[in-house]
């Protein structure tokens, strides 16, 4: 134990405790739309927000100040572990570069997210200009070759190194990690019929060995694959229910996460912890965002925000 990680682990805990949890999530979900973007506009998510704000601006305050969150985690960080908060801001970092490839395709996106010291490889990708020279930036970082240039095979690449990033470095992640790049590869290949790229599909064969590359259905992938990473898929047996299995990842992180802050140590593990329940809280923010004053929701619904 050492004073940085006293520190960090002591604001992880302090932190935890402005989150808004999944009761008070459920309740934004269960509100009107106004009402809801008042729960937001009154927590640490939307300080800054104004009293008219879209559904599309309200989410992204609520990542903006997630982010900044991680960036002030990471300054409490002993030196040389701002690897850490680097790893937990891997999403606002892919959020980036998908956003940049959709401008160079000729959308209309809003700007990037502010990373600071947060970032891997943004400075480079943002200042690609083309699809073909994303891959170049993202192929000479830690993300490594997502294998093509269209934007499905760079979401998939980056996704999956993320968790194999995670698996590595975070030895407590690599249930979650292993879990969700199982969930990945049964969505890219059984829900949308594609194929996986050599790069992202030597990214999978780490994490949950080769044997999934003979998979011609879902139900024979689901036999391939080892009790580590099937186990968000217990209850799915069509593509079309994997979003139980992403409710279950979600539900593990927190109890996971949550059990890491409250151990009652002040170590490494706490401030993973609190760094994970950032950002399953951000998740259950943006569900119950989307889901207010959207009546009736069927109940399932209420499962990902609770």
């Amino acid at each position: 134990m050492t004073a940085g990680w006293v520190a960090a682990a002591t604001r992880a805990r302090a932190l935890e405790r402005r989150l808004m949890g999944p009761d008070g999530a459920r309740a934004m979900a269960e509100s009107s739309w106004v009402d809801a973007r008042t729960a937001v506009q009154t927590s640490f998510y939307g300080a800054d927000l104004p009293t008219d704000a879209s559904r599309q601006a309200t989410g992204r305050s609520a990542v903006e100040a997630t982010t900044w969150q991680l960036r002030v985690l990471a300054g409490w960080l002993p030196p040389g572990q701002s690897v850490l908060a680097r790893l937990f801001a891997a999403p606002m970092e892919i959020a980036n570069i998908e956003g940049h490839l959709a401008r160079l395709g000729g959308a209309d996106e809003d700007p990037p997210f502010r990373l600071g010291s947060l970032d891997v490889a943004w400075p480079r990708v943002a200042t690609a200009g083309s699809p073909e020279q994303v891959r170049g930036a993202l192929a000479t970082s830690v993300w490594g070759d997502p294998g093509a240039t269209d934007r499905a095979s760079i979401a998939l690449g980056l996704r999956a190194a993320w968790a194999r990033r995670l698996a590595h470095r975070v030895p407590e992640t690599e249930p979650w990690a292993k879990g969700a790049v199982a969930v990945l590869v049964a969505r890219e290949r059984f829900g949308f019929d594609r194929s996986i790229s050599d790069p992202t599909g030597r990214i999978v064969d780490s994490l949950l060995g080769r044997h999934w590359r003979q998979a011609s259905s879902l139900t024979s992938f689901l036999d391939r694959l080892a009790k580590p990473a099937s186990w968000p898929l217990s209850d799915v047996e069509e593509p079309s229910d994997l979003w139980r299995a992403e409710i279950a990842i979600a539900t593990r992180v927190a109890n996971d996460a949550r059990r890491q802050v409250h151990s009652g140590r002040y170590d490494k593990a706490a401030v993973t912890g609190g760094m994970s329940l950032l950002l399953v809280d951000l998740w259950r923010v943006h569900a119950a965002i989307e889901l207010a004053g959207r009546a009736p929701i069927p109940e399932e619904f209420f499962h990902a925000v609770a």
